[in-house]
């Protein structure tokens, strides 16, 4: 309110300036004052070409604005895939965004037909902001959360709208609101050489042969208008906030899926030159809590990649006989920062369960990790133990047959530990999961783990 009153105030103070201007210099044929200014825009309301001028000017920004961000998406895209190509066009957008806008149209003029060229040169402004804006936020997406989504089998509307779109969002408006800005004066002045039969441009041109200062900036003024109403619609669509689209089936009883065995044989992984596991062969039976123990370095957490498929192996293979699926603990929380506690834990939910079920299922995991009177609150509000809870109970919650958790109890307090890890046990009991785990605590390891495994430190080339 307080923004609005001086922004009132300003526009006042503009018009008290402009009349006082207007009657020292006595010349309304150059300088008309401010009630012939209102005078001059109430008669164009009532002339015939006005709306049909509006209508084709906005139509053309709105043309443009889709064009230049369909094409700036798809070359976004490319651009982050295809590093070469980027580097190849990079000339060519520092080009487009460095010509003067003067020099596209009169280039244009020779080339196109009138009534195109303001379409064209909201394309060649718009277009190389939008994309390098895009490109940045693409190359900038964190793969930590990517990994998250795929591993819990987040649906993709949900994905697109809620790891993907978040991220992006900062670039995407940062370029629309650059580029909406140029392009839309340069479709203005697209239309003032071009002299399109309807558009505010030509509008303004005309106005300006027969010397009708008054109309001229009358249509000054809705142009300024409209731009301001672009500015204030990109503000609205940026806090739109998307809902969870949930599935609409209800489970009832014992979610989880069919437990199997998952055997590794003869398996062998390095990175680069660095091997951290080699020949390695372990069966996993089901339904069995296992605790990794082993140094920094001997490959607990490539271990669990390779388990959960999002690593290969170089040499060897691991398989569970059936398609299981797997609920995880990472290295990192990687919870979604524009989520709630509840809802970071019914996001991998919602692909499968309704809003009432899923809801259900995380509270239970966070009565399990001690978080329930947090469940309304956003990762940021959270100390780094409370994060790690909130990552813990999305993978209790989720229906899997097989939980892979990387250092789960890392951040958290012995007592607290302790009290959370006898009632993994305790669920252990009706769930039956297939429990792997590591850490570097040898009493967190005797304590829930059934069975403990040992790696050692292979790193040799």
């Amino acid at each position: 309110m307080k923004k609005g009153l001086i922004s009132f105030i300003s526009i006042c103070l503009l018009l008290l300036v402009w009349q006082l201007t207007a009657l020292s210099m006595d010349q309304p044929e150059l300088i008309p004052s401010v009630p012939d200014l209102i005078k001059a825009l109430f008669q164009l309301f009532a002339t015939g070409t006005f709306y049909k001028s509006i209508f084709a000017t906005v139509l053309r920004g709105i043309s443009g604005i889709l064009l230049s961000f369909a094409a700036a998406i798809t070359a976004a895209f490319l651009f982050a895939r295809y590093e070469l190509l980027y580097e190849l066009s990079r000339p060519l957008l520092t080009i487009m965004r460095s010509v003067p806008v003067i020099s596209f149209i009169l280039l244009a003029l020779i080339f196109l037909d009138p009534e195109g060229i303001p379409l064209m040169i909201a394309f060649l402004t718009m277009f190389p902001l939008l994309a390098e804006n895009l490109t940045k936020g693409i190359s900038n997406l964190n793969p930590g959360l990517s990994i998250m989504a795929d591993q819990f089998r987040i649906s993709r509307k949900n994905k697109l709208m809620h790891i993907f779109y978040p991220q992006l969002k900062p670039f995407l408006f940062s370029g629309l609101t650059s580029a909406i800005g140029f392009g839309w004066r340069a479709i203005i002045m697209g239309e003032v050489l071009s002299q399109c039969a309807f558009g505010i441009g030509g509008e303004m041109k005309r106005a300006q042969l027969f010397i009708s200062v008054p109309e001229l900036i009358a249509w000054t003024i809705i142009a300024i208008l409209i731009s301001f109403f672009f500015d204030k619609g990109i503000n609205l669509l940026s806090k739109v906030k998307w809902n969870i689209q949930f599935s609409n089936t209800t489970r009832e009883n014992n979610h989880i899926s069919p437990v199997y065995p998952i055997k590794v044989t003869d398996v062998t992984f390095r990175y680069a030159d660095t091997k951290v596991l080699s020949h390695f062969s372990y069966t996993f039976e089901s339904g069995v809590i296992y605790g990794i123990k082993a140094p920094s370095g001997s490959g607990k957490t490539t271990l669990l990649n390779l388990l959960d498929g999002s690593l290969k192996p170089l040499h060897g293979e691991v398989s569970s006989g059936k398609q299981q699926l797997f609920s995880v603990v990472f290295q990192e929380p990687e919870l979604l920062s524009h989520l709630t506690v509840m809802q970071n834990i019914c996001l991998p939910l919602a692909s499968d369960y309704d809003p009432a079920y899923s809801e259900q299922e995380a509270r239970k995991a966070l009565e399990i990790v001690e978080m329930e009177a947090f469940q309304k609150r956003y990762p940021n509000e959270l100390s780094y133990g409370q994060q790690q809870r909130v990552a813990l109970a999305r993978a209790l919650a989720y229906p899997s047959a097989v939980m892979l958790l990387d250092e789960p109890f890392k951040g958290l307090d012995k007592a607290l530990t302790i009290r959370i890890i006898d009632r993994i046990i305790a669920r252990q009991a009706g769930y039956r999961q297939t429990i792997i785990f590591t850490s570097h605590d040898q009493e967190e390891i005797d304590r829930l783990a059934s069975v403990i495994i040992r790696l050692t430190v292979v790193n040799y080339i």
